[in-house]
């Protein structure tokens, strides 16, 4: 039931694969169960500012406390999610998705065939209807899904219900199957009381494939939360001679994350005289065969890579080396990336999503100039040439994203516009 007084907010997480949880729902996850929401809620916390006539009508609405509901496709891992979710005071729901129950998604599909619907029938988004709630968060995890909220934005049209979509991750070359896609993706973003982007190039991916500048979008970032910076903030430097310990921070998803780059670039006789080894942090099984087949064929000796299983304890690993590598193909912000430079570590990357924002180039670490190998290669060689500088760079690394990724600032931007747009 609502609580009286309040402005509720339904959110949809990600239709990502199973088992339907990545760093796509850290964003939302980290605000609707952080403290500074929960006293951002309380009655007291914004006392009305009256107008000059005396009416503190708008302010008492932007007072309101926001009540999040959230839906998410079931799964073990979800189902734990739930629970802390439910012990911040959030409402919880579970959907079926079609991912795991054959027979509801062609029954479905029969339906809409039967009935000659152009838009797909998602039930979970049936509750929009059933809730009325006062604004619709859509989270997306990859433009390669983002038509798939289609039926839940037209289930808004029809009730008069404000949405936000928040995009997560883009392919830099992404564009829409046919005309009619992009045209049903223009008609989604434009429709959107905010369009809420993690990175830059996310939004110009978007406006790109849809040929439409968008006056709704809004930049946000992700962030870490003041007990992630204070273990981050704990991990001590490292100095900048000896063994060299590279590392790679996340799962083995070459089309993504583009590990494969790292082993071809890391390749050839400049590396066979240099003292370094290069960590897999995060890989499973399958992963690690696949990186070692790669460095058998390019020549790199099974010695200088080493592998780490998933790991809770992220800090640790970080801690014990000196520079991350990340050649991603495609992203949103890695919180990779951002965890590693509060920890002090410069970083190698390519000018792909949010990286270009984490990433100055030979301050805060070494952008390629492309994701071709060789431009990798050659940021790499002007890693190896600024070791002396890394520790300083990875000092101006960890101040870049105390100022630009913190959770307390990112929380309250969101906090004022969810309650104004609710409110509108």
């Amino acid at each position: 039931m609502r609580p009286p007084n309040s402005r509720t907010i339904l959110l949809f997480s990600t239709l990502g694969p199973w088992p339907f949880w990545a760093g796509s729902e850290k964003y939302w996850f980290d605000l609707v169960t952080d403290p500074m929401t929960n006293r951002a809620n309380r009655p007291d916390s914004q006392p009305p500012k009256k107008t000059s006539s005396g009416d503190s009508s708008e302010s008492s609405q932007l007072r309101k406390p926001l009540q999040f509901h959230v839906r998410l496709a079931e799964s073990p891992v979800t189902r734990k999610k739930g629970e802390l979710l439910r012990a911040a005071g959030v409402e919880v729901g579970y959907y079926r998705h079609f991912n795991v129950e054959f027979l509801r998604r062609n029954i479905s599909r029969v339906r809409d065939r039967i009935l000659r619907r152009t838009v797909r029938t998602l039930p979970w988004y049936d509750e929009i209807g059933k809730l009325k709630p006062d604004l619709v968060w859509f989270n997306v995890d990859g433009l390669g899904n983002f038509l798939e909220i289609e039926y839940g934005v037209m289930l808004c049209r029809r009730h008069n219900v404000p949405y936000w979509i928040v995009l997560q991750h883009a392919a830099e070359d992404f564009f829409f199957s046919s005309p009619e896609a992009a045209e049903s993706a223009a008609q989604i973003a434009t429709g959107a009381k905010r369009f809420v982007f993690i990175a830059k190039r996310n939004r110009e991916s978007l406006e790109r494939a849809i040929g439409l500048r968008l006056e709704n979008a809004f930049h946000s970032a992700n962030a870490l939360s003041p007990a992630e910076f204070d273990r981050a903030l704990s991990v001590e430097p490292r100095g900048s001679y000896g063994h060299a310990h590279l590392y790679n921070l996340g799962r083995y998803s070459p089309k993504d994350k583009g590990q494969h780059l790292i082993v071809e670039a890391l390749a050839g006789e400049r590396w066979e005289s240099r003292d370094w080894t290069m960590s897999f942090v995060g890989v499973d099984a399958a992963g690690r065969e696949q990186i070692e087949r790669m460095g058998a064929h390019f020549g790199v000796p099974s010695e200088r890579l080493t592998f780490v299983a998933f790991t809770d304890n992220v800090d640790a690993e970080i801690a014990r080396h000196d520079v991350l590598v990340m050649p991603s193909l495609a992203e949103g912000t890695p919180f990779a990336m951002i965890e590693s430079m509060a920890a002090g570590r410069p970083a190698v990357g390519t000018p792909v999503g949010g990286i270009p924002e984490l990433i100055r180039d030979r301050e805060t670490g070494w952008l390629a100039r492309t994701v071709d190998v060789n431009d990798i290669a050659e940021a790499l060689e002007r890693m190896w040439a600024d070791r002396e500088r890394w520790p300083l760079m990875g000092t101006a690394a960890r101040q870049h994203v105390l100022v630009n990724n913190n959770e307390e600032r990112t929380h309250s931007e969101l906090l004022h516009l969810l309650k104004s747009d609710a409110a509108a």
